[in-house]
């Protein structure tokens, strides 16, 4: 008995901890992940690109991808990618898991995929896969400018 009450509270504390490291108090729509600050539906990312005229990165992802994860601790912790992702984009959020009409949408058929799109909503390029933060940086700087 002893041995399944641990469990259950091992399992709770592991659940949460997850749920609080994606959360955003100060706003529900949106998460972060390394530093950068992600929206997670696309109408009020599209407002925001509109608005700001920015290209938006829409970041295709699953919590289960072992890319993504490597993906995410690589390039999402470099300063020059969040520097330049701050600066110059509209950020988004896609999970996989969760929110399979927007996959089905943009039509992706794996994680990690990058999505470019301008302020309009048109895409301007799509990044499918992992890619070494050197080769990501270089594909944001030729898009932001």
């Amino acid at each position: 008995m002893k041995k399944w009450i641990f469990i259950s509270l091992a399992l709770s504390v592991l659940v949460l901890g997850c749920l609080s490291s994606q959360s955003n108090d100060t706003d529900p729509g949106k998460i972060t992940l390394k530093g950068l600050e992600f929206y997670t539906t696309l109408g009020p990312a599209l407002e925001d690109a509109k608005v700001q005229d920015k290209p938006m990165f829409v970041y295709i992802r699953s919590e289960y991808c072992y890319w993504c994860k490597k993906f995410e601790e690589e390039t999402f912790t470099n300063q020059s990618v969040i520097d330049r992702l701050n600066k110059d984009f509209i950020l988004v959020s896609i999970d996989t898991d969760t929110q399979m009409n927007e996959v089905k949408n943009f039509m992706v058929r794996g994680t990690p995929t990058g999505i470019f799109l301008d302020p309009n909503g048109t895409e301007i390029k799509r990044v499918p896969g992992y890619r070494e933060t050197e080769i990501f940086l270089n594909i944001i700087n030729e898009i932001a400018r």
